[in-house]
């Protein structure tokens, strides 16, 4: 078996990388990554210079060319592993680094003649590959000590930055230490079990293809490369750059549209007097209009047909400022949209306001609907569900007339009233021999029917899942869960008290029971209204809010009157 043509095509695998690395990174080389890549180059030349030698001298020139290419390897490696985890590598650690780098690179150079590194040098083949046995010279053991100082440091860096950063692709630093981990154990286990076929080259060749992705993810996360390619692509859009003394520094095709006499200014040369529309529209040199009091702020600017937003951001690098840029947003198609869009949108408010009348009435015709269709199931009710709406509509009213009653608004009450209908719903899911009983109920049957308040709330919140306003389904909710609990915490289904019922249904419960007092049922005789008041007095501070009772028997005359024409027809 010949090996020597996998040392080769690994040469070549590292040319293509370094060419795939450069172009795929076109816009922003990384000068570490292509250090790296370059020095994988000559590294694994060496290897196959080594192999395909024929001589001692050969096979150890080939030899030391790798060794010097992989002590800068590993070097920019861990430069290229620390920029990737965020961290700051320090001036004077790479220093010394590369300084020792360097000393290494000198020994292993001048090994033939010192015998420092290698020593007793003598070739032989394995595999069809020229192999070089030899002993190590003393400063083998300095070079193992530089490599392990330098993994053990990229180890760290990768530990320490999946514990604490949080703006670092926690997938590229696992990606990251299984590499670590790979190379490592590729460089110790032959060298631990005196395996002649060093397996560097192709481990080289993983960790460039893992590089290569990782340049890509890292492309990906750099948004500010990424936001001047948007700019760039995106049409509509200009800049003009100038330096702190007023001096044009540049600017895109978008700006020459606009002022098509900045494609005649010298760069590094200020706006000449004759360019009266450029100086106007950007107040250039204007005392009373400082760029610098107005950074960051928009301000529409008109020129040859076109109109563009303007907003002016300073040029600044670590710190110090040095210009400032004029970022131009074309608003010409925007501006002839505006202008024309007034009579539309009267037009178009209009037609929705119609489209929602209609929708609000066809959503309370369905309520509606609903509502009788339980209601048909109850032989006691009739009529309940439409007496009650009214009798809300009537009590709100009067609520209306009350500002300390803060939660109760206009919108509150209209919301309210749409709601009243569905108060009973749950009645779907109790049984028929039950609901359509004649007489009166037993424990045992009355308290299934008591199970309808939260069956409500259940069916209710389903029934009003689609609708966005979100108020009146709250108040919706709560009317159907609530209305049967008492002020004092003896009603049900939640024995609430006091201002723990909702205010929405401690009204619908004043409203359901005089309904229930004046109305005549299979097993009672409808009360008077001076019975029904009375009992409704009585039970204030009880069964019913004392504060909303008071002002519920100020509607006295109004229910009266609504019950006396009413009631007979229902």
């Amino acid at each position: 078996m010949n090996l020597r043509p996998v040392y080769l095509a690994a040469f070549f695998f590292s040319l293509i990388t370094l060419v795939v690395y450069y172009e795929i990174n076109s816009n922003k080389v990384n000068k570490n990554y292509l250090m790296m890549f370059m020095t994988t180059l000559i590294s694994n030349f060496g290897y196959a210079s080594s192999v395909y030698a024929n001589t001692l001298e050969g096979a150890m020139a080939g030899n030391l060319i790798s060794y010097v290419g992989s002590i800068f390897t590993i070097l920019f490696m861990l430069v290229v592993v620390v920029d990737m985890c965020g961290k700051r590598f320090f001036f004077a650690l790479r220093v010394a680094l590369l300084l020792c780098a360097v000393v290494i690179s000198v020994v292993v150079a001048s090994t033939t003649e010192t015998n420092l590194f290698f020593k007793m040098s003598e070739i032989g083949t394995l595999y069809g590959l020229t192999v070089i046995n030899h002993q190590n010279g003393p400063f083998m053991f300095f070079y193992i000590g530089y490599l392990s100082v330098i993994n053990i440091a990229a180890f760290v860096v990768v530990i320490h930055s999946i514990f604490t950063k949080k703006r670092v692709s926690r997938r590229t630093l696992y990606m990251l230490l299984s590499m670590l981990i790979f190379g490592t154990l590729a460089f110790i286990i032959p060298l631990s079990l005196g395996i002649d076929i060093n397996f560097m080259p192709y481990t080289y060749i993983v960790m460039e293809v893992l590089f290569i992705a990782f340049s890509l993810r890292v492309n990906t996360y750099d948004l500010q490369m990424n936001l001047i390619n948007v700019y760039k692509t995106r049409g509509g859009y200009g800049y003009i750059a100038f330096d702190n003394k007023g001096h044009f520094l540049g600017c895109d095709d978008f700006a020459i549209q606009l002022f098509p006499k900045l494609d005649s200014i010298p760069i590094d040369f200020s706006i000449p007097s004759s360019c009266t529309e450029i100086i106007e529209k950007l107040h250039y040199k204007d005392e009373n209009w400082n760029w610098h009091d107005h950074c960051n702020q928009d301000f529409r600017i008109s020129c040859n047909e076109k109109s563009a937003i303007c907003t002016i951001h300073q040029i600044a690098a670590k710190g110090k400022p040095l210009g400032y840029l004029f970022e131009l947003r074309d608003d010409t198609e925007q501006q002839n949209y505006i202008n024309g869009i007034n009579l539309y949108n009267k037009e178009l408010a209009k037609l929705i306001e119609e489209k929602t009348k209609q929708v609000i009435v066809m959503q309370e015709s369905i309520i509606k609907g609903m509502a009788t269709m339980v209601e048909s199931r109850d032989n006691s009710t009739g009529g309940h569900i439409l007496r009650t709406s009214d009798c809300i509509k009537i009590i709100t009213e009067e609520l209306l007339k009350h500002p300390e009653i803060k939660l109760c608004t206009p919108a509150f009450c209209s919301n309210l009233v749409k709601a009243a209908p569905m108060h009973d719903l749950g009645k779907i899911a109790v049984e028929d021999s039950i609901l359509r009983k004649p007489g009166k109920y037993t424990d045992e049957e009355y308290g299934k029917m008591k199970n309808h308040a939260a069956e409500g709330a259940i069916m209710v919140e389903k029934v009003l899942a689609e609708i966005d306003d979100a108020d009146f389904k709250n108040i919706a909710i709560n009317v159907a869960h609530y209305h049967h609990e008492k002020w004092d915490g003896s009603g049900y289904p939640e024995h609430l008290k006091g201002n723990e019922i909702p205010l929405e249904a401690r009204i619908m419960a004043l409203a359901d029971v005089f309904d229930a007092l004046v109305s005549k049922r299979c097993y009672k005789e409808a009360k008077s209204f001076d019975e029904a008041f009375e009992i409704i007095k009585n039970d204030l501070g009880h069964h019913f809010d004392p504060e909303i009772g008071k002002i519920f028997i100020q509607c006295r005359p109004q229910l009266i009157a609504y019950y006396s024409s009413s009631v007979n027809e229902l």
